[in-house]
């Protein structure tokens, strides 16, 4: 689809790597060549009991023609050392999707543009109660009777955000509907004059952050790293 339609995707996708599930997003060229993933960091809640946990080697910003393009899911937007790891990676293009319909959210998403100094895109689920299997299959906690076939169950939101803070398009509550807006990276430059956490406006020698990059393996073998040894020398 990406390449067919000559753009770039950031979608959600729950990834299989053997017998764990992770909540990730897939990052896809304009050529529809696969770039990378995100592997969520922290499972929210109940999340935990299903998803595994990612770790700090699927952190990626990608570098393209039309910017840095990087994204966190859902919760761990609110962690301010993974943010912090993206504006080192000079992220431009900031995708947030989530499922979080709330009002709140919208200052998340806000402050993250201001904070970065990058385009906020923040996509969210428009649902209702008939696009999920009847009961008893499928149950919504806190509801005590059946909800009617067009009961609302998450009202999207979705919504675009320059790092100004100016809200470009949405938020989008009134069902399924495609966003859109022009960004202009010369906002990017204006708003780290101001305010850049990474550069003009950090205090290494007070504050820093080391990001652990590596994969984490449970179990590593030793003639594999003997093999790389041998293959330097």
């Amino acid at each position: 689809m990406a390449g067919k339609y000559k753009v770039y995707l950031v979608m959600g996708v729950i990834e299989r790597d053997g017998y764990t599930l992770y909540c990730t997003v897939l990052f896809f060229d304009s050529q529809g060549r696969y770039l990378g993933k995100h592997r969520k960091v922290m499972p929210t809640a109940l999340e935990r009991v299903i998803w595994g946990f990612g770790d700090g080697s699927t952190i990626p910003v990608f570098e393209t023609p039309i910017g840095k393009i990087g994204a966190a899911i859902c919760w761990e937007n609110k962690m301010p050392l993974l943010r912090m790891a993206m504006y080192a990676k000079g992220i431009e293009i900031y995708c947030a999707p989530t499922a979080d319909s709330r009002d709140v959210w919208q200052a998340s998403m806000t402050h993250i543009a201001l904070e970065g100094g990058c385009f906020v895109l923040s996509a969210n689920q428009f649902c209702q109660r008939k696009d999920y299997p009847p009961p008893p299959e499928y149950l919504f906690l806190g509801t005590e009777e059946d909800l009617p076939p067009d009961s609302v169950v998450c009202a999207g939101g979705s919504v675009i955000i320059s790092p100004s803070g100016t809200v470009l398009a949405g938020p989008n509550y009134e069902g399924e509907a495609l966003i859109s807006a022009d960004l202009d990276l010369g906002e990017i430059a204006r708003a780290k004059f101001d305010f850049d956490v990474v550069g003009h406006y950090s205090r290494p020698e007070v504050l820093s952050l080391v990001v652990r990059d590596h994969p984490t393996r449970p179990v590593t073998f030793t003639s594999e790293s003997e093999k790389g040894e041998g293959t330097q020398k």
